[in-house]
């Protein structure tokens, strides 16, 4: 691959995916990765490179990828790698921008040409993809009563709101309908009034999305919040304590490292 067509593939990613990373001062390469292709690849790159989550953008700029995955002919050093994203970026650009810019570069080498270019691919409309209509689905998750706030079962709740308790999530599973109405059955739940317990207390959360097909089994945070339809009915359908300390029902969630 001639050096233009890399400048011009990873410049293509980086305006797809700028604004999901423009404000991050951490965690950008790691990702970045998860964003271009899947879990179990995005996993497995990031643990044989030594990638974090919460790694800095100076951290990030240091990795090596000089073992390029699905290169087809490509000539261009790694010390050049800053040259390229460089020229394409407006003179003006803030530095820290042109830092992300080389991390995503980073990132392209890392997962390799026919992933980029599938990513790519992803937003171009297929036939059928407005008549297309996705299943809902229901975001349970598990936070600590201090961020519920406002919350209120049988009540719309909007997309800023969910992607704070995802943010603030200590387990949290996005399945189908008929799956968390099995889920509610097996938790152990209180009557306690939510607006009383302590801030730490365990607050279980129901929320049907309507056409949220698309975050079903992600297990990943942020993907979570990419895949959220900004448009649609979002409905809180259970709300309600759980008893200390327990996990039962929880078997199948993700569980936040830390918890």
């Amino acid at each position: 691959m001639e050096n233009q067509k890399l400048d011009e593939l990873c410049t293509d990613v980086c305006k797809k995916l700028f604004d999901q990373i423009q404000n991050k001062d951490e965690g950008v390469l790691h990702q970045v990765i998860h964003i271009l292709v899947d879990e179990k690849t995005a996993k497995k790159i990031c643990s044989d490179r030594g990638i974090k989550e919460n790694d800095s953008i100076e951290n990030d700029r240091k990795i090596n990828s000089s073992e390029r995955q699905g290169w087809e002919i490509l000539k261009t050093d790694v010390k050049e790698i800053p040259k390229l994203i460089r020229k394409s970026i407006d003179l003006n650009m803030h530095f820290d921008k042109v830092k992300v810019k080389e991390i995503v570069t980073i990132a392209c080498l890392l997962v390799g040409e026919s992933a980029c270019i599938e990513y790519l691919n992803e937003s171009k409309e297929t036939p059928n993809s407005k008549t297309r209509q996705l299943s809902p689905s229901a975001l349970c998750l598990v936070v600590p009563a201090s961020v519920v706030e406002n919350v209120r079962e049988n009540h719309k709740i909007n997309v800023s709101d969910i992607e704070k308790l995802i943010d603030n999530s200590l387990y949290f599973l996005c399945t189908s309908p008929e799956d968390a109405n099995k889920t509610w059955e097996r938790l152990d739940r209180t009557d306690e009034d939510i607006t009383t317990v302590s801030e730490q207390r365990e607050v279980y959360i129901r929320i049907d999305i309507d056409g949220g097909e698309d975050m079903i089994g992600k297990k990943v945070q942020y993907i979570l919040k990419r895949n959220l339809p900004q448009n649609g009915q979002v409905t809180v359908k259970e709300l309600a304590c759980l008893k200390y300390l327990s996990i039962s029902g929880l078997e199948k969630f993700n569980r936040i490292s830390g918890v």
